[in-house]
């Protein structure tokens, strides 16, 4: 809870520092005003506390929608996806078809979950953001009870990154933020940090 509450404090310090600082345009005449958008990236990440002695590695897939609050720098996020932890040594699937064990088979594990959260984007300055969301995490292992304890848990996130305008389109932008996102639980859960990318297209033009 000590988290959630500094996670709170950062993201209200954010909000009101960035609508001092930072005004959007919104003439809808104007390329740079901003729009909703929704997002597609990835994240390549590295595993922290208890669980990075077995699953050192981690990513995810990224589907997020962006909806800025009118007259201000600052947008509510949603995000979900899919994200995953790897197994010391990598994980692979094949399929042999000699010998007496002939079939599919597979080596390392996987921990697998999906998230969804609600947050918020501000702007602290032209193109560079803070960001953060919480919600739920839900376990999609094959068995529910793997690799973790909880089915469901908390889970959040913070990032700090810079939107690069795309060349065909103002409003189109390329989001690299670095992210520390959490998944906390008895006995230590699932934590990472990670170098997250997002591809945003306009939803209105």
């Amino acid at each position: 809870m000590k988290k959630i509450f500094l996670l709170s404090a950062i993201l209200f310090g954010a909000v009101c520092g960035a609508s001092a600082q930072y005004y959007y345009n919104n003439n809808n005449n104007d390329p740079n005003a901003p729009a909703p958008k929704l997002g597609f990236g990835l994240s390549s990440g590295i595993a922290t506390g208890p669980v990075s002695g077995y699953f050192p590695e981690a990513g995810s897939l990224i589907l997020k929608l962006e909806l800025p609050i009118k007259k201000s720098p600052v947008s509510v996020v949603f995000l979900t996806g899919y994200t995953f932890y790897v197994s010391q040594g990598g994980y692979a699937a094949g399929y042999d078809g000699y010998g007496f064990d002939y079939g599919t088979y597979y080596s390392g594990q996987v921990a697998s979950f999906i998230p969804l959260e609600a947050g918020l984007k501000a702007y602290v300055a032209p193109h560079f953001f803070l960001e953060g969301e919480a919600g739920a995490s839900f376990n999609v292992n094959y068995a529910t009870s793997n690799y973790t304890n909880d089915e469901t848990a908390l889970i959040y996130d913070l990032g700090a990154g810079y939107s690069f305008p795309l060349g065909f389109s103002r409003r189109a932008t390329t989001d690299l933020s670095v992210v520390y996102e959490n998944r906390p639980e008895a006995g230590g859960g699932y934590s990472q940090v990670a170098l997250r990318a997002v591809f945003n297209f306009p939803l209105i033009k």
